[in-house]
């Protein structure tokens, strides 16, 4: 099954499905410093989750835009959040549109694993950071169970692995990123970089 069909699926069951790791999601996206005014790009929000947490956390001029490449999900995100400040856009993260830039922070939150060309797009990210801006990668389970999961699913996701810390951090660093914190426990993962304020975009 493609991933897209594969999400489209659980779309409506999602919410349900992941409540169970809010509490570690919030554990994990809490320690991401960002200003109430943040521009923040939301990458695979599904129905979100994520979304609901950076707009908790954002004053009235900030702004997140929330991808997905799934209409379904999108379609839930939007009739369960109606707030000005979201943007909804529905596109594959390896094909984005270039209007997307000139953001303070990017998320891929439990999203990674499932790139087909992920230092490709780490490096087309950060682009669309602004000096200083910051690059998170984030899950609500460690890598071992995150890998497991994903065996056990089968299907469209069966492969998909989250790599090793040095492979990661050689991404983040060959995209410009200088690494601000990395932590790899048994029930998170948090790897957090930041664009040099001197680069030129």
């Amino acid at each position: 099954m493609h991933r897209v069909a594969f999400f489209e699926d659980l779309a409506p069951r999602w919410d349900e499905i992941s409540r169970s790791g809010d509490p570690r999601m919030l554990e994990v996206l809490g320690q991401v410093p960002f200003a109430p005014q943040a521009r923040i790009l939301d990458l695979g929000c599904g129905t979100g989750r994520t979304v609901r947490h950076f707009l908790g956390r954002l004053g009235p001029a900030g702004r997140v835009t929330a991808v997905d490449f799934s209409p379904r999900m999108l379609e839930i995100l939007k009739g369960s959040v109606r707030d000005p400040r979201l943007v909804c856009v529905q596109a594959d993260v390896g094909e984005l549109p270039e209007p997307l830039e000139g953001f303070d922070l990017v998320v891929l939150f439990d999203l990674l694993p499932h790139l087909e060309r992920p230092r490709e797009v780490l490096a087309d990210l950060s682009r669309r950071l602004v000096p200083g801006g910051q690059m998170v990668l984030a899950h609500d389970v460690g890598r071992e169970q995150l890998n497991r999961v994903h065996d056990e699913q089968g299907g469209a996701v069966r492969a998909d692995r989250l790599p090793g810390d040095d492979l990661l951090v050689a991404w983040f660093q060959s995209a410009g990123l200088e690494i601000e914190d990395l932590q790899a426990t048994p029930s998170t993962y948090l790897l957090r970089g930041r664009k040099s304020q001197r680069a030129v975009r």
